[in-house]
């Protein structure tokens, strides 16, 4: 009986990771490319690979309503159904931003897993500093803590403001949509 289910486990495993690394992310990528125009958020100049288990966009344009609004060095996506994860690598947002938040973020980290199938995570490193973010699927939430750089404080105070400062020194955004 054990090792039917090992079995069984086995062969669950190697389809779903032979349908994983056989699906067509490069077509998956330009359907979703032309849903997003629906937005006016378009991606251009960029480089699709297929990876196999992984899918990457390497030196992408932003434009949002005919604004060109960051330039992103790489795009990593990892889809495996229990566990998936965007990692967003060396963003230099436009220049529109400047006077609210340092325009350079070094990475953003988005993960969705089952064990917490109403939360979505995100995490963000940058000159502003590291901020932390949970959507509540459920709740239409989203509630950020952020833990602001010496460069944030000091020149971007004002952003600052928009802002509840907790007691440990973090500063928390909550918004419902």
């Amino acid at each position: 009986m054990v090792k039917k289910i090992v079995i069984f486990f086995a062969y669950l495993s190697f389809f779903i990771l032979a349908l994983i690394y056989f699906t067509p992310k490069v077509s998956a990528y330009y359907f979703l490319e032309t849903q997003l125009k629906k937005y006016d958020l378009i991606i251009s100049s960029e480089t699709p690979i297929d990876s196999g288990l992984s899918f990457n966009i390497q030196n992408a344009t932003v434009v949002f309503k005919s604004i060109e609004s960051a330039e992103i060095e790489n795009i990593n996506i990892k889809i495996f159904g229990l566990y998936n994860r965007v990692r967003v690598d060396n963003i230099e947002l436009s220049s529109a931003v400047a006077s609210f938040v340092p325009t350079k973020v070094s990475s953003v980290e988005i993960c969705y897993h089952v064990i917490d199938p109403i939360h979505i995570n995100a995490k963000v490193v940058g000159e502003f500093g590291t901020a932390e973010a949970v959507v509540d699927i459920l709740e239409r939430s989203v509630h950020l803590k952020l833990l602001p750089s010496a460069v944030m404080s000091k020149e971007y105070g004002h952003t600052l403001k928009n802002l509840k400062k907790s007691e440990d020194g973090e500063f928390v955004y909550d918004k419902t949509f």
